[in-house]
């Protein structure tokens, strides 16, 4: 039998999956292919589109199509347009083998690709042949396993599992052999490989965010072994693999967190976030990097914190990003969504990260930085939200202290959330405001952020060209969390090649430069 995975892109509050990324989905399922030796195909819905244009493309070559898309957490990408399930459904629709749906827009909560709405295209869940809510890659298992039965299949929770430990135990060796389908992606070896520390939220018990899908999915968290998730590393490496991002977690400070001190601001274990490190550092990685920290884990447990925060300066590579979930400032806000993070914690864990992380690297960019995730639409904002908002934004700048970057977006009422589409209704009426506020940010505070952290003359080490843009314009981006995007104004440079870039200019949240040539 012959497999094709489809990667039409994921986008998640703890994983990446839009290239440059590579994403856990396809390589955890390529892995469980390949333990039972069969042939496996990997494509991007990008490069698939381009070979439908041209030339043409042969699906019924195949046994078996895996689809793998879905979004909840949306966003704007540079160089990768992610498909939506109508589009896969329309591409697929002449296709006579087994059709296969996984990823988060296979789960009950649905799919969106656009803040502030959602299109609900859930009935075309039933155009495939099979659908795993959970655990795509134990859902194949359990096809294999059963001779590809549906109606046996149908008959069992194909997507159930004991617990999350035995799911970990399952995939630890999947993991490691599914790594050898990274060179079948059209930008290898450029892309950055996500890796999962673990899943669940430590604010389980108290019903987490009222947005958040991720205690909903997850449950309370189960972490990874350091020693799987290092060999997984090590075979990617193998493969030629060297640019890595720490993801699929809530919060990388609480990585490692005894049970019993799991909730709400689990306590930091030190000893079991440098263990991981350190031997994930062992291969050498041009490119090592996070993504998401709590803030108020970083406030309420400070030492064991900059002890974490050091440990992620030694071991990592520069220009790392830890990403705060914020949402708001605005007190009342933050109680009415179950958000737990304070101001004050937000502030007090910005001043720690730039004290430990915010000299400058070999990259050209500091160790590591916050960045700051703000959401609108939520229960109880009004037109004062955004003052409040916006007046902690200015007393971070005012005290001189750095914000890698400010994401600005706005809630989708993903079911089975405490978010409804009538919350979003009333998030319509504040439009004008938001529109206003985000420019606001962008002009005042992005681009006095870029001035304090590159200097007029910085020098950025090695910057990807992406695309170019016209006659001697191009785009490009350093590798790893959140990097930031530069144009450059050269003739004659060479897509998919690296330079040295000097900094001559800034946008609202994008620099501009020449190449050093």
């Amino acid at each position: 039998m012959k497999f094709l995975i489809l990667d039409a892109y994921t986008d998640e509050p703890a994983g990446l999956g839009v290239p440059p990324y590579f994403g856990t989905y396809p390589r955890y399922t390529a892995g469980v292919l390949y333990n039972y030796n069969y042939d496996v195909y990997y494509i991007t819905i990008d490069k698939l589109r381009s070979l439908i244009k041209s030339k043409g493309f042969d699906f019924n070559k195949f046994d078996v199509i895996i689809s793998i898309c879905g979004f909840h957490t949306p966003g704007k990408y540079l160089n990768a347009n992610p498909a939506t399930l109508r589009e896969i459904v329309s591409i697929l629709y002449d296709f006579n083998g087994l059709k296969i749906l996984g990823g988060p827009v296979a789960t009950k909560f649905g799919s969106s690709m656009e803040g502030g709405k959602i299109k609900d295209d859930s009935k075309l869940k039933y155009f495939f042949d099979v659908v795993a809510e959970e655990n795509l890659e134990l859902t194949i298992k359990d096809l294999i396993e059963n001779k590809f039965n549906l109606e046996k299949i149908n008959n069992i929770d194909i997507n159930a599992i004991d617990n999350i430990d035995n799911y970990y135990k399952d995939i630890k060796d999947y993991a490691i052999k599914g790594a050898k389908i990274i060179k079948q992606h059209p930008n290898y070896p450029y892309i950055v490989n996500e890796i999962e520390t673990y899943r669940g939220c430590s604010r389980n018990m108290s019903g987490g965010c009222s947005f958040c899908t991720e205690p909903r999915r997850f449950g309370a968290p189960t972490y990874r072994n350091p020693k799987d998730i290092i060999n997984e590393v090590k075979a990617l490496s193998k493969e030629g693999a060297k640019y890595y991002r720490i993801g699929r977690q809530p919060c990388m400070f609480s990585y490692g967190a005894k049970e019993s001190e799991q909730y709400d601001v689990p306590k930091p274990n030190v000893e079991t976030v440098e263990k991981l490190f350190k031997g994930i550092s062992s291969v050498n990685p041009e490119v090592l990097h996070i993504d998401n920290a709590n803030p108020a884990v970083i406030s309420h447990h400070p030492i064991e914190s900059r002890e974490i925060a050091k440990t992620l300066v030694r071991y990592c590579t520069g220009g790392n990003v830890a990403a705060f979930g914020v949402e708001s400032f605005d007190e009342n806000v933050i109680k009415k969504n179950n958000l737990f993070t304070t101001p004050e914690d937000v502030l007090n864990a910005t001043k720690l990260l730039n004290e430990v992380g915010g000299l400058r690297s070999s990259t050209g960019m500091p160790y590591l930085l916050p960045g700051i995730n703000l959401l609108f639409g939520l229960k109880g904002e009004t037109k004062e939200s955004f003052e409040i908002n916006y007046s902690y934004l200015k007393e971070i700048q005012n005290d001189n202290l750095l914000i890698r970057r400010i994401n600005i977006r706005q809630v989708v009422p993903f079911f089975g959330t405490d978010i409804t589409e009538k919350d979003v209704k009333k998030a319509e009426k504040r439009k004008t405001i938001f529109k206003s506020f985000k420019e606001k940010v962008r002009k005042d505070i992005d681009n006095n952020m870029l001035r304090k952290m590159l200097p007029i003359g910085s020098i950025l080490k090695n910057v990807f060209i992406e695309l170019k843009e016209k006659e001697n314009l191009y785009f490009g981006r350093q590798f790893g969390s959140y990097p930031l995007l530069i144009g450059i104004e050269n003739k004659d440079l060479k897509l998919n090649s690296f330079v040295d870039v000097e900094i001559t200019g800034y946008g609202r949240r994008s620099i501009t430069g020449r190449a050093i040539i």
